[in-house]
């Protein structure tokens, strides 16, 4: 069975048309640009637990008995977002110097062949960040308007030529959130000009494309301003905290999932690269898998160093999935040609 299935990829794979293929990507999935991009960006590299420890909390160490989800979680409960707004300057900063410079390069690099190669794909991603709209959006492949799998409002850059009828043919559902969308939740209505006007509250949020110090990557693109002050990143991703149940009932992320899980139910097959499936996000990739478990193939191939580890957990957890590790990072696999046997 498994061999027909693999098969079955490999001719799909192969002719690079795989319309339906999922992949489900993780913070792993971003290390390898650090090093592909060169040493001239080390400071605003992807993160790895020891920077965002650094960055974040000013610490070499997590204390003991804390995790890093521990310390945002009691910096939240604190009020104090300077954290999670470090985490995401990195991350942004990461995008401008890492992603932009890899995207477009004229020298060919392991990201460029992988969307390359799967140029049918859809994505689904736990990440904060904007790798996989970068490099799609250079190729026309993914617009802010309809590439989060929800309707956004967008603006448009100064003398930039408005982007009509455009349809992404990949989609990057982000399913604890972008640092690039926030929601809308009043509109103003009357003139606020010497005019009487009032705050109104929409019943169903609408969402903006604001990408901040990143805009520039997105050609034709300009910010979308919130109506009522700066919204801070805790309001726009979900914190990496223990425990994610209340943010995840947040709207847009209700949305998204909503999204995800009949791609994932169509596709039968999900690749997760650099994700390393940790227990404080089961809360989180429950549903994924869960929708997987209700598909013809029912099939999750684990991509990273650890995949051998999360692939004997997994299958004890969804024992109706078929689970197959391939103990490799990203930069790995793809001197594998991406394969997945």
């Amino acid at each position: 069975m498994l061999s027909e299935l693999l098969r079955g990829l490999s001719r799909r794979i192969v002719g690079g048309r795989q319309a339906r293929m999922v992949f489900l990507l993780g913070a792993g999935f971003d290390i390898d640009a650090n090093r592909e991009a060169g040493s001239s960006h080390n400071d605003y590299s992807y993160p790895l637990v020891a920077d965002v420890l650094k960055d974040c909390f000013g610490l070499d160490k997590t204390p003991e008995g804390k995790s890093v989800e521990d310390l945002f979680a009691g910096a939240l409960q604190q009020r104090d977002s300077k954290p999670m707004e470090a985490l995401v300057e990195r991350l942004m900063g990461a995008d401008y110097y890492i992603a932009q410079t890899l995207a477009t390069a004229e020298k060919s690099n392991s990201y460029r062949r992988f969307f390359e190669h799967f140029d049918g794909a859809q994505f689904l991603t736990f990440n904060y960040d904007s790798l996989p709209e970068i490099f799609l959006s250079q190729n026309d492949r993914w617009f802010p308007e309809d590439g989060y799998g929800v309707p956004i409002q967008t603006e448009h850059a100064s003398l930039a030529k408005p982007v009509t009828h455009a349809k992404s043919s990949s989609l990057v559902v982000h399913l604890h959130g972008s640092a690039c969308v926030f929601p809308i939740e009043s509109e103003i209505k009357g003139n606020p000009v010497g005019g009487i006007a009032e705050l109104i509250h929409l019943e169903e949020p609408l969402y903006a494309f604001d990408p901040d110090s990143i805009t520039n990557c997105f050609r034709g693109y300009g910010r979308v301003m919130s109506i009522t002050g700066h919204r801070r990143p805790d309001e726009r991703v979900i914190a990496p905290v223990p425990d994610k149940r209340e943010d995840l009932k947040q709207a847009f992320i209700q949305k998204s999932y909503a999204v995800a899980l009949p791609l994932v139910r169509e596709a039968g097959v999900v690749v997760a690269v650099g994700y390393s499936f940790n227990p404080y996000d089961r809360v989180s990739y429950h549903r994924i898998l869960e929708a997987l478990g209700q598909s013809k193939e029912r099939t999750l191939f684990i991509i990273s160093p650890q995949a051998g580890e999360a692939a004997k957990r997994i299958s004890s957890e969804y024992p109706a999935l078929r689970v197959r590790p391939i103990g490799k990072t990203f930069g790995g696999w793809a001197l594998r040609s991406f394969q997945l046997n």
